[in-house]
């Protein structure tokens, strides 16, 4: 059982009227979300319109971004990560040289005045 069920679960009866009745607060809401955005729309592609419920737009309009959301953070991931070559391994095959710290030149010698 997920430990989100267990703990609801595990709670007193009035922590579980509680939450059944945050639950029901929520459907309520989203019932009403729905009916409220129910009327028809006109959209306008280029060649032609269509008249479709608002919800319906605003739910396609929701997995749309969610989609180009995961597809584009899936690109970025794989631009990050090196891939490996056909024939190639992926670890190197000769450690990076280690560059000495550069040491400055020593100063010149002190000239004499007259």
């Amino acid at each position: 059982m997920p430990p989100v069920l267990q703990r609801i679960r595990d709670l007193p009866d009035q922590g579980l009227y509680g939450v059944i009745g945050v639950l029901a607060v929520a459907a309520l809401y989203v019932i009403g979300f729905v009916i409220k955005n129910s009327k028809n729309v006109s959209v306008d592609f280029v060649l032609f319109s269509a008249g479709v419920p608002l919800i319906t737009l605003m739910v396609v309009m929701l997995l749309f971004g969610a989609l180009l959301g995961v597809a584009l953070t899936l690109m970025l991931a794989r631009r990050r990560t090196p891939t490996a070559r056909p024939g190639e391994t992926s670890q190197p095959s000769t450690p990076p040289p280690v560059e000495s710290p550069i040491t400055p030149p020593p100063p010149p010698p002190p000239s004499a005045s007259i």
